[in-house]
């Protein structure tokens, strides 16, 4: 997978957003990123700014599973109602401290979803993600 120039973050716990931030900025330090605590704003996010057929944008979502409002799955359901373009853009992979082996069949399972990691976000997943030599970092 190619590293790309846009990540998005999905997780109610703010200060594993800001890990993943200062983690995804040290890896990527051009690319734009976007936390939010919030799944339902982050859906309309989505497709607010994937949406346009005249933009081809790339990105990956780091998603979380235990959350409040709206679970990681349910997020994926919402997802998964998205026109295909504009799910093509975006790679989604779980990112929890869940250790619940159901939650890691149906990561391995979903059409959507390209990985399963462990918090916290660190630069060696990251290198295992796209991978980059990690020499090169």
């Amino acid at each position: 997978m190619k590293v790309p120039s846009q990540f998005i973050v999905v997780d109610d716990d703010s200060v594993n957003n800001l890990v993943c931030r200062y983690t995804i900025a040290s890896f990527a330090p051009a690319a734009r990123i976007q936390l939010f605590t919030n799944p339902g704003k982050a859906l309309a996010s989505i497709e607010t700014e994937f949406g346009d057929e005249a933009e081809d944008l790339n990105a990956t979502l780091f998603l979380d599973i235990n959350m409040p409002e709206i679970n990681g799955w349910e997020f994926l359901d919402a997802f998964s109602l998205f026109p295909e373009k504009l799910r093509a853009q975006i790679n989604i992979i779980i990112l929890s401290s869940s250790i619940d082996p159901e939650d890691l069949r149906n990561a391995e399972n979903h059409p959507l979803v390209r990985g399963y990691y462990s918090k916290p976000l660190s630069k060696e997943t990251l290198h295992q993600i796209y991978n980059v030599n990690n020499e090169r970092a």
